[in-house]
């Protein structure tokens, strides 16, 4: 994401540097007198390389990360850097053609009007904005990155225990069955490091998955006995408890659908 953002602002006419990995002995140098210091780093090595990079930086300098966890990255840059501060979190990687419509989640750490500059240029990218303080970003970022990753990938690994034949499986799939199986198929042509790291993140998310497992054996258990009438009333009790969600749910995975189709 780092070589994605440094285009973008290049392209909007910003000065840009970089300090790489080789580059510490010209820190000092590279973080004179900067307007923004924007992280982009592997998860596990933000907060460590935030609290490294703090004591270089303009105290009036806006310091920001673009980290899928927001907590311990935060708490590292606003403890080493008295200045603005605010955490950013794109839900989208570095292949993407344009901004447009795309969703960053930005998290207020301090003087955040000082900020306004920065959430204003990703906005006329086209960006749109989504506000969460940390504790609520990472609960959630649990459910939806590391939990659902975790599903993709336990589904791929029990095809490969079972020798499924995806080419055969795919050409007796219907559209939604076929969609299920590219996503899993997406999750492998990416970075097993980038996943890893979004799994074992923290050890929340380790205890997110053994629940979700835990889950699994109990669903198992009324199943286990062919209790169909038992099926049913969970499966009506969670319709009811997803409320109007499903019926939108119904009807956008519909629209995808028919895309997919006459694209085929």
């Amino acid at each position: 994401m780092g070589k994605f953002f440094s285009r973008w602002f290049e392209q909007s006419g910003y000065e840009v540097r970089v300090l790489d990995r080789d580059d510490w002995s010209d820190a000092d140098k590279l973080a004179a007198e900067i307007d923004l210091c924007l992280l982009s780093v592997p998860i596990n090595a933000t907060a460590e390389i935030a609290r490294r990079v703090a004591p270089y930086l303009p105290r009036d300098c806006v310091f920001a990360d673009t980290a899928s966890l927001k907590r311990e990255p935060m708490e590292a840059m606003l403890s080493g850097h008295d200045g603005p501060v605010v955490g950013l979190h794109p839900l989208f990687g570095p292949d993407v053609a344009s901004m447009d419509k795309q969703v960053v989640v930005w998290s207020p750490g301090r003087r955040v009007g000082e900020c306004e500059w920065l959430l204003n240029q990703l906005q006329i990218w086209g960006n749109e904005l989504i506000q969460a303080v940390p504790k609520e970003h990472d609960e959630i970022m649990g459910i939806v990155q590391a939990l659902r990753h975790f599903a993709t990938f336990a589904f791929g690994q029990f095809l490969r225990r079972r020798n499924v034949s995806i080419s055969r499986a795919l050409a007796m799939s219907s559209p939604i069955d076929r969609l299920e199986l590219l996503m899993v198929g997406r999750l492998f042509a990416q970075d097993p490091v980038l996943y890893a790291d979004i799994l074992l993140a923290t050890p929340n998310r380790l205890a997110l998955l053994k629940d979700y497992v835990e889950s699994l054996k109990e669903n198992l258990m009324f199943i286990e006995p062919c209790d169909k009438g038992e099926f049913i009333e969970r499966f009506r009790k969670l319709a009811e408890w997803f409320g109007p969600f499903t019926a939108e749910s119904l009807k956008e995975s519909s629209l995808l659908i028919e895309d997919m189709v006459r694209r085929t």
